[in-house]
């Protein structure tokens, strides 16, 4: 504040900040947003100071792109499940969103689409963790990610959501990595009592047979042509692509991410998605605590991290500039790709800017 000021004073710097377009002419002055609505107008006065317009819209556009900022860093999750989150607390640092706060995103119509629905099949109700779980499998992919992976090997425990996800190159590799990942489980809580899946070819084997009943695992099909009886996997597989087309079209991703796009939208909806009839999310039904989200960031966006490995000299940047691509699964470290290196790191000494994003041209190298 100005001593003896009797009017507001705004900052341009961050009215930039929060992403929006301030521009000044001979007589008059705009803030405009993303989609080229003005947000802030206002008037050269006689001497010669712009005076904005006192309105209501100022402040409740400011707020509103609060809420789009969230929106993008949930994986573009619906405006009314932000709200219910925020308003119920389901999660931890997730700021006071309001129902009106609507609007129109750009990413979820290229990346979301209504399809025709089946008749909903009654989910069997499991009593505990890993009771029964689905299984699915989606794939042949037509661009393969970085790491030459073209399957999506998708797994749901029926009690608390909790979803999981394995990238492969071929079919064949389906069976090694779900017996791994059911290994995993079985050391995390305890084995596996019922696995539902498909009639594919994939999952009806004698090495399979082996393996379940090595561990006591009961094999359920769904029924012929008959996929919503998986109805649980199925819904969760659209929902992964969906989320994960919208974050890729929101920065322009290049399509050889799908899989990091894929693994983050995975990581979201575990910590964000409530499950019906409850008021927990898939995580606190799994681990037992209500997941925080305050170090979300956009899928994308730029980021500069501390270069701590290299020899520098002294008029070199300390720091290194590339692409978030998600979250590490097993610690608290961020993905990211170095621009520099051209390879996906795990980090944690790294500074966000949600507000830009970066461009790639260059194939990744994947650090071990």
């Amino acid at each position: 504040m100005v001593e003896g000021l009797k009017v507001n004073l705004i900052s341009i710097s961050q009215l930039c900040d929060i992403g929006l377009n301030v521009t000044f002419i001979k007589s008059e002055c705009k803030a405009v947003g993303d989609h080229g609505n003005v947000r802030l107008e206002g008037q050269r006065s006689e001497n010669n100071f712009y005076m904005w317009k006192p309105n209501n819209l100022c402040f409740s556009t400011l707020a509103e792109t609060q809420a789009e900022l969230w929106h993008r860093k949930l994986g573009h999750l619906i405006v009314r499940t932000m709200v219910k989150l925020s308003n119920q607390e389901v999660v931890r640092r997730l700021p006071k969103l309001r129902p009106e706060q609507n609007f129109v995103c750009g990413p979820c119509t290229k990346g979301k689409q209504v399809k025709v629905q089946h008749q909903i099949v009654p989910d069997v109700k499991s009593k505990k963790a890993l009771e029964l779980v689905y299984r699915d499998l989606m794939g042949p992919i037509q661009v393969e990610s970085m790491t030459g992976k073209k399957y999506i090997l998708v797994l749901v425990d029926d009690f608390t959501r909790y979803m999981w996800v394995r990238f492969l190159r071929e079919k064949s590799e389906t069976l090694e990595s779900f017996r791994i990942l059911a290994l995993q489980l079985e050391n995390e809580k305890w084995g596996i009592k019922i696995i539902r899946s498909d009639h594919d070819g994939k999952f009806q084997n004698e090495l399979f047979d082996l393996f379940y009943n090595s561990h006591g695992i009961a094999h359920q099909y769904s029924a012929l042509r008959t996929p919503e009886q998986n109805g649980v996997v199925e819904r969760k597989n659209r929902t992964l692509q969906e989320m994960a087309r919208a974050m890729m079209h929101g920065n322009n991703v290049a399509k050889h991410l799908w899989a990091e796009a894929v693994n983050t939208a995975c990581y979201i909806i575990n910590k964000v998605y409530v499950k019906k009839g409850t008021n927990m999310t898939p995580y606190e039904l799994w681990k037992g605590k209500t997941p925080s989200v305050s170090y979300f960031h956009i899928f994308g966006c730029t980021y500069y991290i501390l270069n701590d490995k290299d020899q520098l000299g002294k008029c070199d940047a300390k720091n290194d500039e590339g692409m978030f691509l998600g979250y590490s699964g097993t610690s608290t470290a961020f993905r990211v790709f170095n621009r520099r290196t051209h390879m996906v790191q795990k980090t944690v000494n790294v500074v966000f800017d949600d507000a830009s994003y970066y461009i790639q041209v260059v194939q990744p190298i994947v650090s071990p």
